[in-house]
């Protein structure tokens, strides 16, 4: 039987980048689906666990040189406990629901064991520090902004400007082409860094995206200039290249922002499940972390209650608020079937 699972999957730039992810789980024995979502930072994954299982899924996430935290579930739940970790950690199950007096039973669901700790050894993950949330990401690409604005400017008063006007005397008897190397390298290297790991991660999954892109343009460039700095004589580029830079970081950071804000959304709403589930097992009402409800449980649900799994009704009839899924503030009536 096919299990669905979402993990977490962080470092990604852009669509091409969730798309040499997917590309790497399909090759996994068992992989029926992959949807890698980068604004998220997660991926869907349809697999037969008999063939494979959450571990090799992270393991080839890593092996793509990304950061996978584990399976994204709401912060809230609780742990299934030790005598059923076997069975969350197969992915969707089967479980019965009550409705108001109604029982649902039988439609599958999504079973998540808990986010698993991030791989710590990683030294780095898209440039940025292991481990890092899309807020985090976003303030280390605004401090990475603000570094090469800083020195971009001096660069690019400094820089002869095509003969337009006479550049300022170097500081500290330096020669104008050594400065100018010292500024743009500063401005260059350590801003870019996060493109220059995820442009070597996409060559080696054969994946061509914006990271490769940056580290053309941007890399040409800078080694061209410090060819005519020391080797050749030519035209140097450096404040074209650190200008170049500072707006695709300024870009990058508001997109990160946007990222950020778009995961705190989703994570919002999926901590709106509730943590505790009402089953009926051998006649008794026994409360239980979601994540602990099994395959053939009949739920209770009370009026007011929210619904913690899907699955089907079997007895009562009540009215459910869909409006978190369709956006419909009106009820929808729920009956058996």
């Amino acid at each position: 039987m096919n299990t669905t699972s979402v993990i977490d999957v962080s470092g990604l730039v852009s669509s091409l980048s969730a798309r040499g992810v997917e590309k790497k789980l399909r090759r996994l024995p068992g992989v029926a689906d992959v949807q890698v979502n980068y604004v998220a930072g997660s991926a869907t994954v349809v697999y037969d666990a008999a063939l494979t299982n959450l571990a090799a899924l992270q393991a080839q996430v890593e092996r793509c040189g990304y950061h996978c935290r584990g399976e994204s579930v709401p912060d809230h739940l609780c742990e299934p406990r030790e005598e059923h970790a076997m069975v969350h950690a197969q992915g969707a199950h089967k479980a019965g629901v009550v409705h108001g007096g109604a029982r649902l039973q039988g439609a599958e669901r999504d079973a998540h064991s808990g986010r698993t700790p991030g791989i710590d050894a990683m030294a780095h993950d898209m440039g940025h520090g292991a481990g890092m949330d899309a807020r985090d990401m976003a303030r280390d690409m605004r401090n990475r902004f603000w570094v090469c604005l800083l020195f971009t400017v001096p660069l690019f008063v400094y820089s002869p400007m095509g003969g337009l006007f006479a550049p300022p005397a170097p500081p500290f008897g330096l020669a104008l082409k050594d400065w100018l190397f010292g500024l743009a390298s500063a401005a260059v290297i350590y801003p870019a860094w996060p493109f220059f790991v995820a442009a070597a991660r996409a060559l080696r999954n054969g994946v061509l995206n914006m990271a490769v892109l940056v580290v053309l343009s941007i890399g040409t460039g800078y080694l061209f200039s410090v060819g005519t700095t020391f080797l050749f004589e030519g035209a140097q580029f450096y404040e074209a290249v650190s200008v170049l830079l500072v707006f695709i970081l300024l870009g990058h950071w508001l997109e990160m922002r946007a990222r950020a804000g778009a995961s705190e959304a989703i994570r919002a709403l999926m901590n709106l499940a509730p943590p505790k589930a009402t089953v009926l097992r051998n006649g008794a009402e026994i409360t239980v972390a979601t994540s602990a409800v099994l395959p053939g449980d009949v739920v209770l649900i009370r009026p007011g209650d929210k619904i913690p799994v899907d699955g089907e009704v079997l007895e009562g009839a009540s009215q459910v608020d869909e409006s978190m899924l369709t956006g419909e503030s009106m009820p929808v009536g729920k009956k058996p079937g």
